[in-house]
C-alpha cells in the first residue's frame, strides 16, 4: 500500500504573542520544504524543537497529520487551515488514526520510519490559532496525528509516498481510546503494552 504525502514542513523556534497576549516560544510554526532532505534518526535537517522536556528525541522524530481531517476542521471553525496548520513535519492522505497502528513500519523515499505513537495536543496548537478549545476537540475526536521513529536515515521528498512494508498490532485510534476515553479497559491496555514498538516514554506512563 502506498499513501501520498501532501507536503513537508521543517521550522526552527520562535516567538510570537497570542491573541491573549501571552508570550509563546515555540518550533511549532513551520515551513514547506521544496527540494530533497535529509532525515535523521532525531528530524529533518533543519527542523528543531522549542521544548525538548516533552518535544524531541527518537520517538518523536516526526510528526505526522492526517490530510484527511483538515475538511472537518474547517467546517467546525468556519476557516481554512493551510497545510502545516497542525504544527507537523509531513501531511499525509488517507492514512489517519483509524488506518495506521502502532509498530507500521514505511518506506518513505531512502529512509524507514515506525509508528510508535499518537501525538498528544498542547496549548500551543490552540494559542498559534487562537482556538482555546483547539486541544479539547482534537482529544474528543481523536484526529491526533501520530509520531515516527527513523529506523534508517536517507534523503525523503515531499514526491516520495509512504510504503507500507510490516504491520503493527493495534491503531493509534485504540491506543487515543485507551489515553483519554477508555482508561480502565485492562484488556486494550495490555494490547498496547504488548506492542513491542510503543515509544518508551508513553509505555512508562502507561505502566504507572
Amino acid at each position: 500500500m502506498k499513501y501520498s504525502i501532501q507536503s513537508i514542513f521543517i521550522g526552527k523556534p520562535q516567538t510570537f504573542i497570542s491573541k491573549q497576549g501571552k508570550e509563546i516560544h515555540t518550533a511549532f510554526r513551520k515551513n514547506p520544504v521544496e527540494q530533497n532532505i535529509f532525515l535523521g534518526k532525531l528530524n529533518f535537517e533543519g527542523d528543531l524543537q522549542a521544548d525538548l522536556e516533552h518535544h524531541g528525541g527518537p520517538d518523536k522524530a516526526v510528526c505526522v497529520y492526517p490530510f484527511d481531517h483538515y475538511s472537518y476542521w474547517e467546517k467546525v471553525y468556519g476557516r481554512s487551515f493551510s497545510l502545516g496548520a497542525f504544527g507537523e513535519n509531513i501531511t499525509v492522505q488517507h492514512l489517519t488514526e483509524n488506518e495506521v497502528s502502532i509498530g507500521d513500519v514505511f518506506s518513505l523515499g531512502e529512509a524507514v520510519v515506525q509508528v510508535v505513537q499518537p501525538r498528544q495536543p498542547c496549548y500551543k496548537i490552540a494559542a498559534s490559532h487562537g482556538l482555546r478549545d483547539f486541544p479539547d476537540k482534537i482529544v474528543k475526536t481523536g484526529y491526533s496525528g501520530y509520531y515516527l521513529r527513523v529506523l534508517q536515515e536517507g534523503m525523503v521528498s515531499a514526491h516520495d509516498s509512504f510504503v507500507l512494508k510490516e504491520k503493527g498490532s493495534v491503531t493509534v485510534a485504540n491506543v487515543n481510546r485507551l489515553l483519554y476515553h477508555e482508561k480502565k479497559d485492562t484488556h486494550l491496555l495490555q494490547m498496547v503494552l504488548d506492542e513491542p514498538a510503543l515509544a518508551e516514554g508513553l509505555r512508562k506512563s502507561l505502566m504507572k
